[in-house]
């Protein structure tokens, strides 16, 4: 392979500017933050304030819905008005409801604020995307960006835990407080380095259509439409490992299911922050559409192994943990990388903010999981997620040969014209 098409170079990593780096601390300093008080938002609502788990299932759930539909009109804004405005608004909501939450004293407030976390999220990550595809001019080198972003995301989950146990297992509500203060570190970020001059330059929004003329161009690109829903698809399958996998094993092994479940977790984020690069340089050859499937596939092979595991036999818990962390290892990166590719540059926001459409299944993952836990046997779980990883698999298959068949078409428009 060309070593100018290599994704690994030191001289992609030189042409990021500023605000490039500042989406990378950025998002480094609150996901490590956020991190480190979430994973106990549960524990201290139970223990404390004694919010059953329909209560707390509901706040999440109306969070995650409010941060897709958010999405929407959000990308937009930042396409229209700017990225800066947008994340700047975002940066300020979050600070406010994590912060709140640090202090908060009622189960309202918690509600409120616990919802209101969801309007943050797609005000700050579609339009933080979108400044890594505005500021690179190459594609490798937005390719590479983005999975440095997915990378330190995950640093974050790895490092975040274990700060939130060591400064404050007596009382985990008051990290929320630095929470909201590292959102308030990343704004003065935002003003200070996004859409500056000399280092962004702003698109021309005069050709951009209203939100509805933008919506129906995103809503007519069939192969945008195949990814959203099997990535929709793949969402709910990743949130069965965060929600309904502990379920089954507290249900079927509960005298060291805190043990399992703790050991899971370690397995999912150690195989990520890894295996992602190796596996990223492994793969640098296979066409995107191609690796992803191959995450996907790993990801059905994983749903087979929950299936065959017996209760008693934490290894193999541990084994198909760390095949479906492979999956989503390969094919999570990829997919900011498709929309990238795949997204006007005057909608670049409206496009990342669409696809947080996709977010609805992990918030569709935890409450019919715990339906069929619930109903009938877990086993119908996985061969639920089983079906649905081939599905994905043939939506990508769908997709890729659609883009062919344009890309065929296009080149044939060419060569009309050319003996016109």
């Amino acid at each position: 392979m060309d070593t100018e098409q290599s994704l690994f170079q030191w001289q992609r990593v030189r042409r990021f500017n500023l605000p490039i780096w500042i989406v990378l601390v950025g998002v480094l300093v609150t996901r490590t933050s956020y991190f480190m008080a979430w994973p106990f938002l549960i524990v201290f609502l139970y223990q404390d304030y004694g919010v059953s788990a329909i209560d707390v299932g509901s706040m999440l759930a109306i969070s995650a819905l409010i941060a897709s539909l958010t999405g929407l009109y959000s990308g937009y804004l930042s396409d229209k008005f700017g990225r800066r405005l947008v994340m700047a608004i975002g940066s300020c909501i979050a600070a406010v409801a994590f912060g709140g939450i640090g202090f908060a004293s009622e189960v309202w407030q918690f509600y409120l604020l616990v919802v209101l976390s969801g309007l943050m999220r797609p005000m700050i990550e579609a339009p933080s995307k979108a400044v890594i595809s505005d500021n690179l001019a190459d594609v490798k080198d937005r390719e590479l960006a983005l999975n440095i972003r997915y990378f330190v995301i995950n640093v974050g989950g790895a490092v975040g835990p274990l700060l939130g146990v060591t400064l404050a297992l007596d009382n985990p509500q008051i990290l929320f407080f630095f929470t909201g203060i590292a959102f308030i570190i990343y704004l003065f970020l935002i003003l200070f380095g996004i859409e500056r001059k000399g280092g962004y330059c702003r698109l021309d929004t005069s050709s951009l259509p209203n939100f509805r003329a933008a919506m129906k161009v995103i809503a007519q690109d069939r192969i945008f439409l195949l990814l959203l829903i099997a990535n929709f698809l793949m969402m709910f399958i990743y949130a069965q490992i965060e929600s309904s996998l502990p379920q089954v094993i507290v249900r079927e092994n509960p005298e060291v299911a805190a043990k399992i479940i703790a050991s899971l977790v370690l397995v999912n984020t150690l195989t990520i922050v890894i295996f992602q690069f190796p596996m990223l340089k492994w793969l640098e050859r296979v066409p995107l559409f191609s690796r992803t499937r191959i995450g996907m596939a790993l990801m059905a092979v994983a749903q087979i192994g929950f299936m065959l595991t017996p209760a008693d036999y934490p290894i193999g818990w541990a084994i198909a943990c760390f095949v479906i962390s492979l999956g989503e290892v390969i094919a999570f990166p990829t997919l900011n990388v498709q929309i990238d590719r795949l997204a006007p540059p005057h909608l670049r926001g409206s496009y990342f903010g669409a696809a947080a459409l996709y977010s609805l299944g992990f918030a569709a993952g935890p409450w019919i999981g715990g339906i069929m836990i619930e109903k009938f046997n877990s086993n119908w779980l996985f061969l639920l997620c089983l079906a649905m990883s081939l599905l994905m698999i043939w939506l990508y298959w769908r997709a890729e040969h659609r883009q062919k068949g344009l890309k065929r078409e296009e080149r044939r428009e060419v060569e009309s014209k050319a003996f016109q």
